[in-house]
């Protein structure tokens, strides 16, 4: 399996195992769900996927030289992605704003995924908490393989980051203590900067609060009126979006309008009942055989 990844390159997965795995029917459905949930309507240029992220992670873990279980973590990491991806978050809010975790269960011990987990000598419930791979997931506003790659990703589909900035960012990256780190302060500042500039302009935005806040009332409507089942979120985009275009309801009507055919103007005034979560990095910079917080390091660039 060979392929361009937008965000490494000409790459290559070889395993056959991971192949397998790659190849089921439950990691294949992440081709349907958009990275960016409904903001991808208004803005047809985001078109990063759950599939390719998920593939981007096993490649950045791979590159780091994480071990094959952490690797295989990344690949299934979001897994359980409902429709849409974080919307769902929308309609059921909680403060991280991960439902998407209270599914993992239900979709590591799925036929297909236990059988190809066989081969590599792995079971379901090693992959039900990330937080157990300290290269894939660290809390903000630390590094970690799932953050760079969707920064990365989401960056370069939204014009924010250029190629060479990425290549830039991805050439200072280091591991020290199983800890990802980059290797000097200066580019540390700017990976910091863009990704704030993301956070503001993209992921945490007046824009994205009013797109998903809409689409979550969609949601709830097509839940109240029984045209769409809370376990059909388990499918992909297109299979919750034609329910919701089917149904005979106004107010769903209107609520997709409002994110199919987005008007900036709608924005002023509206207040979101639920706020995107605020995402921000003080990362790690290698000093030496250790490590500082950028946030405790001087002006000057620090070399590992």
């Amino acid at each position: 399996m060979r392929w361009d990844d937008r965000v490494y390159g000409d790459v290559a997965i070889e395993d056959p195992r991971l192949l397998a795995l790659i190849a089921c029917p439950t990691f294949r459905r992440l081709r349907g769900i958009r990275q960016a949930g409904p903001s991808a309507f208004a803005f047809p240029f985001k078109t990063v996927t759950r599939h390719e992220h998920s593939l981007g992670v096993f490649l950045l873990l791979r590159e780091l030289g994480a071990d094959l279980r952490e690797q295989v973590a990344g690949l299934l990491h979001d897994i359980s992605h409902t429709a849409f991806s974080h919307a769902v978050d929308f309609v059921f809010s909680s403060e991280e704003q991960n439902h998407h975790e209270q599914l993992k269960r239900e979709f590591l011990e799925r036929p297909d995924i236990v059988a190809a987990l066989g081969p590599l000598g792995f079971e379901p419930c090693e992959f039900l908490d990330d937080a157990v791979y300290p290269l894939l997931e660290r809390p903000l506003p630390w590094l970690c393989a799932d953050r760079l790659d969707y920064f990365f990703r989401d960056g370069l589909a939204c014009g924010v980051a250029t190629q060479e900035a990425v290549a830039w960012f991805l050439a200072h990256l280091t591991v020290v203590d199983r800890t990802i780190v980059f290797t000097d302060a200066l580019v540390a500042r700017q990976a910091t900067a863009l990704f704030a500039e993301m956070n503001r302009d993209w992921w945490a935005s007046p824009t994205e609060a009013f797109i998903y806040n809409e689409f979550a009332d969609a949601l709830r409507e097509s839940f109240r009126l029984g045209v769409l089942r809370k376990e059909e979120l388990l499918a992909d985009d297109a299979h919750v979006l034609a329910k919701l275009e089917a149904a005979s309801s106004p107010l769903i009507a209107e609520k997709l309008d409002h994110v199919l055919r987005f008007d900036p103007r709608r924005i002023n005034g509206f207040v979101p009942r639920v706020i995107p979560k605020t995402r921000w990095l003080d990362p790690p910079v290698q000093v030496g055989s250790t490590f500082r917080r950028l946030s405790e390091l001087s002006g000057e660039s620090v070399a590992g």
